[in-house]
């Protein structure tokens, strides 16, 4: 055990070190370049940024749990991830990168007309509550991690993970998040092929495990129910397109090919490391291993490979969770402190300072970390599609349909479509009415922008 924690503190320290070397040599001290990073990101950077902030602890910690709960239906958080990126990619980047907005909000705001700054802030306030969730989401998978290997309390391994974060953050913005994320992904997918190659070295091919598990019920993508995973799928493709950090990684490209390719790429290179995540929890459930869900990957490693090894492999995952972390607060705070303090009159409107920034994160941080102590039993995908369909069902529609038809949708129609997507998802919940809540909060938020369009074609013609 001393060389397992001696490795996996040598390979955090390194990539710490590389952070923190990398955001002294980035302008902070602006919150353009804290947040855009000066506009300069090439296709890798956008990947980098892109797919550090999507692929974390759901796609790793979260898809074992899972894929050890449910089988092949954990595959849906990277599967509609990548597809979600693919879209974007196909047919949105460009239109992003070219319009010079920092937020999802400020699109909304220049496109709405006189209802813009209501619209923006329904929007802001949907997307901030939606991301905090996944940032509890890695906070906990990061508690996973940390509870599993060493011998501290749940209380003390949430402060380490929150110190972490908040160190990798603080340092260089959204440029050093750009440059480590590449190296974070190229990281993590060796971390999850060395997994699944130790694996099949003990005889867990796809082959031995459903010589075990019956394949109608671990191979079915379905096994949570239609509704639940289909629900779940969506969820990430509208998350995907109104997720602050997101768009964000487009908007900060140098040109609109970097914007587009990288998208791209992060679409192709998703899906995988799902398939490679339901492999090892499955082979941990074909070999009859009782233990909470959360644990069965750290298990996996710490007892697949050599001390030294497994150090290595662990903080290479680790790395990749608290850089989600990361990611996922910079896209919350930029919009927090543009479109939501101002307009509560709790900063300067347009500020240039950073620090209002970094003040958002450390609260944001201190909150996920108290629900990371008291949530241990929540599964983190599940907590991720949750967030992903709070930040999609009001704001989809109306931010895709002000893309793709400029002016064509009435103002107060945009305002009304995400009112009451959001609305629509609540209640529907809130009545346990069958199906996934998001389908409701999407229909009536796609009703609306279609009665706005047909509103504002009547009024060209009359």
């Amino acid at each position: 055990m001393p060389l397992f924690y001696l490795s996996a503190l040598l390979t955090m320290l390194a990539f710490t070190a590389a952070g923190i070397l990398t955001g002294r040599s980035t302008n902070t001290h602006k919150s353009g370049d804290f947040a855009l990073g000066g506009r300069e990101s090439n296709a890798s950077g956008v990947t980098g940024v892109l797919l550090g902030a999507l692929i974390g602890g759901a796609s790793t910690v979260g898809t074992v749990q899972m894929a050890y709960r449910f089988g092949m239906s954990a595959i849906w958080f990277t599967l509609g991830g990548g597809i979600g990126c693919l879209l974007l990619g196909l047919r949105f980047a460009g239109t992003i990168r070219d319009s010079g907005i920092t937020t999802i909000s400020d699109y909304l705001e220049k496109s709405g007309g006189k209802v813009g700054s209501k619209l923006s802030l329904v929007s802001a306030l949907s997307s901030s509550i939606g991301t905090f969730f996944s940032v509890c989401a890695q906070l906990l998978s990061c508690i996973a991690l940390l509870h599993g290997s060493f011998p501290i309390p749940v209380w003390l391994a949430a402060i380490i993970s929150a110190g972490l974060i908040l160190g990798f953050i603080v340092t260089g913005g959204l440029k050093s998040f750009s440059r480590l994320g590449a190296a974070k992904i190229i990281l993590l997918y060796s971390a999850l092929l060395l997994c699944v190659a130790a694996a099949v070295k003990n005889g867990w091919t796809p082959s031995a495990i459903l010589s075990v598990l019956p394949a109608r019920q671990w191979l079915n993508p379905f096994a949570r129910g239609l509704s639940a995973d289909m629900g779940s799928f969506i969820s990430m493709i509208v998350g995907v397109f109104t997720t602050q950090i997101y768009v964000q990684s487009l908007a900060a490209a140098k040109d609109t090919k970097s914007a587009r390719t990288g998208a791209l790429v992060s679409g192709l290179l998703m899906p995988p490391m799902g398939l490679l995540g339901v492999w090892i929890g499955l082979s941990v459930r074909a070999q009859g291993m009782e233990m909470p869900a959360n644990q069965v990957l750290t298990w996996f490693i710490m007892n697949s490979f050599s001390p030294f090894t497994a150090g290595v492999i662990w903080a290479g995952i680790i790395i990749t969770v608290i850089g989600c972390a990361a990611g996922l607060l910079l896209g919350v705070a930029t919009n927090i402190s543009k479109n939501i303090l101002p307009r509560l009159r709790l900063c300067r409107k347009n500020t240039d300072s950073v620090y209002e920034q970094r003040a958002v994160i450390a609260a944001l941080l201190s909150f996920a970390a108290l629900f990371g102590i008291l949530g241990q039993n929540t599964l983190i995908l599940e907590l991720s599609y949750m967030s992903m369909g709070l930040r999609g069902a009001g704001t989809f529609f109306p931010f895709t349909a002000a893309m793709l038809w400029p002016g064509r949708v009435a103002p107060n129609w945009a305002l009304a479509s995400s009112v009451s997507g959001l609305i629509g998802m609540f209640t529907w919940r809130l009545l346990s009415m069958p199906g996934d809540p998001l389908f409701a909060g999407l229909a009536v938020s796609a009703l609306c922008v279609s009665c706005g369009m047909h509103r504002t074609q009547r009024s060209k013609i009359t």
